[in-house]
C-alpha cells in the first residue's frame, strides 16, 4: 500500500545537507510508488506538494529572539516561555493541518528534534506525534557537539549543564 510521507524541517531550500539528504530519501520513495509532501520555513519544493509556515524557519525573527535568551542561559523570564509556547502552539496547529490536508501516512523530522536551533518547531513536533500517533522517523544529521554555539557539556564541578 502506498503512502503519503510528510517531509518536516525549518527549511527545505537550496543545498543544505537536509534539504539534499531529504531530497535523496524522497526520491527513494516516490519511485517505490509513495507522494512525499514538504512543511518548512522555506521551501523550494513543488508548491501543490508544500506547506510553508514562514515562523517555522530557523532565521525567523520569534525564534532567533527565543534562541538568543535561551542558548546558554540557565534562567529565563515567564514572558519568554509564553512565546514560546505561543509559537509552540501555533506551529502545531499548522502541524495537524498539514496531516489532514495531505492526509499524511509517515512523519519524517529532519533535523527538527536533534539540535536546538527551534525550540518550539521541536515541541510541536513532539507534541503532534504524541497525540496524533502517527509513525514517525527522526532523521539526524547534525548533533549538537558537531555545533560550537550550541554545544552543551556537563560542568563536572557541579550538576549543571553548560552550553558553549
Amino acid at each position: 500500500m502506498y503512502k503519503n510521507i510528510g517531509f518536516v524541517s525549518t527549511r527545505f531550500a537550496g543545498t543544505d545537507g537536509v534539504s539534499l539528504e531529504s531530497s535523496k530519501w524522497a526520491e527513494v520513495f516516490e519511485k517505490n510508488g509513495h507522494r512525499c509532501f514538504w512543511f518548512a520555513g522555506e521551501l523550494d519544493r513543488e508548491p501543490e506538494k508544500s506547506y510553508l509556515v514562514a515562523e517555522a524557519h530557523f532565521h525567523h525573527a520569534q525564534n532567533i529572539w527565543i534562541n538568543e535568551r535561551i542558548l546558554g542561559k540557565r534562567k529565563r523570564e515567564p514572558c519568554l516561555t509564553e512565546l514560546i509556547h505561543a509559537l509552540r502552539s501555533m506551529l502545531k496547529s499548522h502541524l495537524h493541518n498539514f496531516i489532514e490536508q495531505f492526509n499524511i501516512d509517515l512523519l519524517i523530522a529532519e533535523n527538527a528534534l536533534t539540535i536546538p536551533m527551534h525550540i518550539p518547531l521541536g515541541l510541536a513536533l513532539t507534541e503532534t506525534i504524541v497525540e496524533t500517533q502517527i509513525p514517525a522517523i527522526a532523521h539526524h544529521h547534525d548533533f549538537h557537539w558537531e555545533r560550537g554555539r550550541i554545544c552543551i557539556k556537563k560542568d563536572v564541578t557541579s550538576d549543571h549543564w553548560n552550553t558553549s
